[in-house]
């Protein structure tokens, strides 16, 4: 059960991410195609109330994601400095977090330029009645839509990749710490010296008596 809650909420996340990188790509590529024009051409392009309320929604939500994870993060840090751990990266690898930024980073780039993609192609199709197709990313009208999407889904990726590498280190130094706490106290219980009980003496003349 903790594992199905666990890896929902690792879906709910990711969805927040990339709604959050699609939403910024989108306007970056706006921004650079139109400059101070930017929201009149939000407008009529067709982008109006409707895309005011998803953008306003992944900023709230990315908002909820952002403190959800610092009050992980400062949880997990209080924790570690009552057990008294060693400091992070004596035992953990940095290129932990090469790794995790490699896992996450391109996926997440090349999902926002598809997401783009599909969305500027159903934008026109609804406005003009047809689409540039899948290069419409790279076609002039876009000033460089596609670098900005894979630039946008990499530094996202690097913010994404620093916050679940913290987490995994401060969870793996409280596992440790609580794993070596453990088993000294049992050998502490194993060196404790072991009860005796010392039998009265007795003598020939008490037992005659008795």
């Amino acid at each position: 059960m903790h594992a199905r809650i666990g890896r929902l909420g690792v879906i709910v996340v990711a969805a927040i991410v990339q709604l959050a990188t699609l939403v910024l790509a989108h306007n970056l590529v706006y921004l650079a195609r139109y400059g101070s024009r930017f929201n009149e051409e939000l407008v009529h392009s067709g982008h109006g109330d409707g895309w005011k309320a998803a953008a306003a929604t992944s900023i709230g939500l990315s908002a909820i994601a952002a403190t959800v994870a610092i009050v992980r993060l400062l949880r997990l840090h209080v924790l570690v400095r009552r057990e008294r751990t060693a400091p992070a990266g004596s035992r953990l690898e940095r290129s932990a977090l090469l790794r995790t930024w490699l896992r996450i980073a391109p996926a997440l780039a090349l999902s926002t330029v598809a997401l783009l993609t599909l969305q500027e192609n159903l934008e026109q199709l609804a406005l003009h009645g047809a689409s540039a197709g899948i290069g419409i990313l790279i076609t002039p009208e876009y000033a460089g839509g596609l670098w900005i999407a894979l630039a946008v889904g990499l530094l996202i990726g690097v913010v994404v990749a620093l916050v679940a590498w913290r987490l995994h280190v401060l969870a793996t130094r409280l596992r440790e710490a609580r794993s070596t706490a453990a088993a000294k106290r049992v050998q502490r219980e194993a060196a404790r010296p072991a009860l005796v009980i010392d039998r009265p003496a007795t003598s020939i003349l008490g037992r005659r008596s008795a």
